[in-house]
């Protein structure tokens, strides 16, 4: 799988190769793709299947930011899921392409007709389009699949639409599985997931209070904003190493922004630098403020004790 930027001339995610156009025909579908779920995952593999039939190169589409952190902050929802784990997630969906294109005010002023016209068919060289049954796309969400319909009679390609995926009776979305990180009801997330929760992020340098505490902890990046209940948490570390790590705002610090540590046991050296996996097992209990440094200690001896106890994971 290839992953790139679309350069509209406003920048790239980080880490992405920009894109002038592709010289391919391809079959595309759009989306925000946040956490690549079950529903995510059924809708590309048939995607794949779709444009393998047509002998077309298979693109899948997505945003970031997310639309709403651009076009209404207060609504926008948690993150499941960075851009460059979204292309982790979907390197084994055998996906041709993965194309990001970056949200923005000037973006989000786009026509529906424009968007399939200039982006998708003349620049991403669509021939068939597959999306959810109630895609809507372009400025103020003015465009549907029957205009979808439409254009692609005028120009030549093709519109199907997925129905939801379900999984005993729930549509599986990115809504319904936020919603229960939020409420630390991991397992119930799995499902919707078809694995657990991953997050795969920088450690950055912290102020090395879990060191003078006797639990030295690796702080990763940019997880302010991630959909997790703020609390302990059993963690798997680089698909081996056991873990516990604290989601929050570290209230008996006097914290004010929401932080992942990581305290991998049976472990030391230093992390800064590194890139760590951490996959997110089970919900141990939540965060409070403590009295005292030392009642801290003794609970956080409590939670490696709680996740041990049951072995590995």
């Amino acid at each position: 799988m290839k992953t790139f930027c679309l350069d509209l001339s406003r920048g790239c995610p980080k880490g992405f190769e920009a894109l002038q156009a592709l010289q391919e025909n391809t079959a595309i579908t759009v989306g925000n793709f946040d956490g690549v779920h079950l529903g995510h995952v059924q809708l590309i593999r048939r995607l794949v299947e779709e444009a393998s039939k047509r002998k077309l190169k298979s693109l899948v589409l997505s945003f970031h930011p997310h639309p709403l952190h651009v076009l209404s902050p207060a609504q926008a929802p948690c993150e499941l899921s960075n851009p460059s784990e979204k292309a982790k997630l979907m390197e084994t969906l055998g996906v041709d392409y993965l194309v990001f294109i970056k949200f923005d005010r000037e973006f989000s002023k786009i026509r529906a007709v424009e968007f399939l016209e200039e982006i998708l068919f003349k620049k991403l060289g669509m021939r068939f389009l597959f999306v959810g049954y109630d895609w809507r796309f372009g400025y103020r969400r003015e465009g549907e699949i029957e205009l979808a319909k439409e254009v692609g009679e005028k120009l030549g390609f093709e519109v199907k639409s997925f129905e939801p995926y379900r999984i005993d009776g729930h549509i599986v979305s990115s809504t319904l599985v936020r919603r229960l990180l939020r409420e630390g009801r991991l397992e119930e997330a799995k499902r919707f997931l078809g694995r657990d929760y991953w997050i795969e992020r920088k450690v950055v340098k912290g102020d090395g209070r879990g060191s003078k505490l006797g639990f030295p902890t690796a702080n990763l990046s940019d997880t302010h904003n991630l959909c997790l209940k703020e609390g302990v948490y059993k963690v798997r570390i680089n698909g081996e190493l056991l873990g516990v790590a604290n989601y929050g705002l570290r209230p008996t610090f006097g914290g004010k922004r929401k932080v992942l540590e990581v305290h991998i046991l049976n472990f030391s050296g230093n992390l800064v630098g590194k890139t760590l996996r951490v996959e997110f097992l089970s919900f141990i209990r939540e965060e409070r403020k403590f009295s005292s440094v030392d009642e801290l200690k003794r609970q956080i001896e409590e939670d490696i004790r709680m996740a041990t106890h049951e072995g590995s994971g």
